[in-house]
């Protein structure tokens, strides 16, 4: 088919659709689109089309009209455009998970080829080589292939997403990849959700701070969504222990209002991270209401405000001398005293704290506490502690001044 020809289809294909509206602010973008493609101007065709599908009024834009302009208008000059932006175009053209995964696919081929035809290719071993370093390397290529493997987890082939994840794993292990922001969020998001199906609540975590970091296009229902998951992850994850990144983010926000469906996720975090066994047990119960699920795991959830009682009980301790008694850190605790010494070696195979036991003494002698992000009273409690520390080398001063005589003064 010449240029003349597919230029004459792609005109009568934006006046079908023009003929079918009877909104003036889409036809007039029609025109736009129309004038745009005629003048070769695919930068600012680009940008119109990016209005069409996301910015313009959508309840004018249906499924049926995005599906059209894909297949019968973007289609026909997609290598043209942007090749991220025509995959995001590709993304809300289809109505089920297996066709947007077909024609990613047949899209990812289209890229290839393009790539050899402007490198100048050939079908030798050395060309095949030089290729595979080109599309390895492809940014485009690199976004339609973690695309690829969303939709393979939607259509439960976590399989098939796992070897692309993995494949692709090294180009994200440094945050300053070089990579566009875009990217990196896809690849994130696409391992919180394959970690959300295997139900890796560690990695999920990590993985959901990294996304944050990479985007910031998050819808309200989006955010919301994503911090109750992130908090669930939090609460659920066996080597999580330190919450600061979270309680520090904005989108902790979204659920700190008592009006949030999800204000007692909120306290539950909040009371975590400060070692209240109390209050946490408190909105731990209602917790168990809201979310059932949660009860599945009461005895870890249980043994998790333990282990953070002990501890917010070692930070209250003085810099100077960080030691406990089996008797307070029981009573403090709630732990039977025959159970602390296998929550003291819990504490130390998490490498939350470091020290030794006194098994004489029944003591704990803590040499290094973990940082952790501190509330009001924690920040209160630390200020105490330098007060204190300040006014015991005041005082060794004056007894190393008094006793010291001259000696000191000459120094």
């Amino acid at each position: 088919m010449s240029a003349m020809d597919i230029d004459g289809d792609v005109s009568t294909v934006l006046a079908t659709i023009r003929s079918e509206t009877e909104s003036p602010e889409l036809i007039n973008l029609l025109y736009q689109l129309e004038d745009y493609y005629e003048r070769k101007l695919y930068h600012q065709l680009t940008q119109l089309l990016d209005e069409f599908y996301y910015t313009f009024d959508q309840s004018i834009i249906t499924p049926d009209l995005k599906h059209k302009v894909y297949t019968r208008f973007i289609s026909e000059f997609q290598l043209k455009l942007n090749h991220i932006k025509v995959v995001d175009f590709l993304l809300e053209s289809f109505k089920t998970d297996q066709e947007v995964l077909d024609k990613l696919i047949e899209l990812k081929k289209l890229l290839i080829d393009n790539l050899k035809k402007e490198n100048n290719i050939k079908d030798s071993e050395d060309d095949k080589e030089l290729l595979n370093k080109i599309v390895s390397d492809d940014e485009s290529i690199i976004y339609i292939d973690l695309q690829i493997a969303r939709y393979y987890l939607k259509l439960n082939k976590s399989h098939d997403s796992e070897e692309i994840l993995n494949k692709l794993s090294t180009k994200f292990d440094n945050l300053n990849n070089n990579l566009i922001s875009k990217i990196n969020a896809a690849y994130y998001l696409t391992k919180l959700e394959y970690d959300h199906i295997l139900k890796n609540y560690n990695e999920f975590y990590s993985n959901g701070l990294l996304y944050l970091s990479s985007t910031k296009n998050l819808s309200k229902d989006e955010s919301i969504k994503l911090c109750y998951e992130l908090c669930i992850s939090a609460l659920l994850g066996d080597k999580i222990y330190n919450f600061g990144e979270l309680i520090l983010h904005d989108i902790l926000k979204e659920i700190e209002s008592e009006n949030s469906q999800y204000f007692w996720l909120f306290n539950l975090i909040q009371n975590l991270n400060s070692g209240n066994l109390t209050e946490f047990n408190n909105w731990l119960s209602i917790a168990f209401e809201k979310s059932p699920m949660l009860k599945q795991h009461e005895l870890f959830l249980k043994q998790k405000i333990i282990i953070m009682g002990l501890l917010e009980l070692i930070s209250t301790k003085s810099t100077t001398n960080k030691q406990l008694k089996f008797d307070e850190i029981s009573q403090f605790t709630g732990t039977p005293k025959n159970d602390v010494e296998h929550l003291i070696i819990k504490c130390f195979s998490l490498n939350l704290i470091k020290g030794y036991i006194n098994q004489v003494d029944e003591r704990l002698i803590i040499t290094w506490l973990q940082p952790r992000i501190l509330n009001l009273q924690q920040v209160k409690t630390l200020y105490d502690h330098l007060l204190n520390w300040d006014n015991k080398v005041e005082e060794l001063g004056r007894s190393v001044y008094e006793n010291g005589g001259t000696v000191w003064a000459g120094v």
